[in-house]
């Protein structure tokens, strides 16, 4: 697929992207380093995570490369290529240069980031050592330009059924991720975000979910390089509708006419990372989260 110049601007400033897939009724989303090239877009993970596990069972994906005040939205079907399996490295073979190259690109745009699991290879869990890990390639079926926000300082606020070290590392992170299922297919928006109470607030910049659509809150906090020093947490569950946009406003110092349309998110499980070392919780209550779809 062909993209437009500022698309391929976005793409080629970027390094990270949030990817999307479909676990069962909820969305997961996770942090993913990646390249783009022949039409497609490259990753790697360890072939028994979950991501890679969901994509063998339902492809369907997006992807999102956050440029600031523009975002780049891509969809497609996931293929995993797994080393270890003949019938994947024939399919590879099959696939002829643009298979190859595309690797190749992957780890020359960046290597700052294969360095990085160098210096942290004598501490890697087993199951992400580089003999673990799995190619992904997601052809695409479109791609959109989509509106983004200027995001400034905010106050500090609490995901919620996290590890307190994963709180504190998040609270002062001012740019979320909101994604929910559009036309069966997963589809991710920056977001505002604020937590009051165990309940948080999201605010993206266009559209929204419907009340009732399954979804997800990210919050993320990248480092250039280190992937063991990557710190987030995926917040799932049920969109309801909503009308107070005040928390959001009152934590970014904005008015409240500028916060975008709000919308509820009742939480049902909570997935964080602090490098490798992955948790899962099932908040305790009716704890509600509120996302201010993009």
């Amino acid at each position: 697929m062909k993209l437009t110049k500022s698309a391929s601007s976005i793409l080629g400033r970027a390094s990270i992207g949030m990817l999307a897939l479909r676990s069962g009724r909820l969305p997961l989303v996770n942090p993913a380093v990646f390249s783009f090239a022949g039409g497609s877009l490259w990753m790697t993970t360890s072939r028994y995570a979950a991501k890679t596990i969901i994509a063998r069972r339902d492809p369907r994906a997006a992807f999102l490369v956050d440029g600031g005040d523009k975002a780049v939205l891509l969809r497609g079907a996931l293929e995993v290529f797994d080393p270890l399996s003949v019938s994947n490295d024939v399919r590879a073979v099959l696939e002829g240069p643009s298979f190859f190259m595309g690797m190749a690109g992957y780890a020359l745009r960046n290597a700052p980031f294969i360095a990085g699991y160098a210096l942290d290879l004598t501490r890697l869990p087993r199951e992400w050592m580089p003999y673990n890990r799995v190619i992904l390639r997601m052809k695409l079926s479109d791609a959109d330009l989509v509106e983004g926000a200027p995001f400034p300082s905010a106050q500090a606020a609490r995901v919620p059924a996290v590890p307190a070290e994963v709180s504190r590392s998040l609270a002062g992170v001012s740019r979320g991720y909101a994604c929910w299922i559009e036309g069966g297919m997963p589809l991710i928006r920056p977001a505002f975000w604020e937590v009051d109470r165990g309940r948080v607030t999201v605010a993206p910049t266009s559209g929204g979910p419907r009340a009732g659509s399954p979804g997800a809150l990210v919050v993320e906090s990248h480092h250039r390089f280190r992937p063991s020093q990557m710190v987030g947490a995926c917040v799932r569950g049920t969109f309801a509708a909503s009308t107070d946009g005040a928390g959001i406003a009152e934590r970014y110092g904005i008015a409240t006419a500028e916060v975008p349309s709000v919308v509820d998110l009742k939480v049902e499980r909570v997935t964080s990372w602090r490098g490798f070392a992955i948790t899962t919780a099932v908040p305790r209550g009716a704890r509600r989260l509120r996302a201010v779809g993009e």
